[in-house]
């Protein structure tokens, strides 16, 4: 079976605003390097939306297992290059 590709280019940059009194919250902004399109987010369910926009491709939802806690990994991206290239 041949599988066409298609590879789309996007850049986010997220960010903490803490504001007086205020819990702090995470805020981003996320761009369609091909098309141009960009779009401020104050969560991940605008920037799935805007992904599916974009690419008219719809994803997966934000919970793959509702109810369960999502595990993060807290390995650096530094530490990830050194052991990927042996430095």
């Amino acid at each position: 079976m041949v599988r066409s590709q298609t590879i789309q280019s996007f850049v986010a940059r997220i960010w903490l605003e803490r504001a007086a009194g205020e819990d702090p919250k995470w805020r981003g902004h996320i761009q369609h390097i091909q098309g141009r399109e960009e779009v401020y987010f104050q969560d991940l369910t605008e920037v799935r939306e805007f992904l599916e926009q974009v690419s008219g491709i719809p994803g997966p939802g934000l919970a793959a297992h509702p109810g369960k806690d999502v595990a993060i990994s807290k390995r650096s991206a530094v530490a990830g290059r050194k052991r990927k290239y042996g430095k």
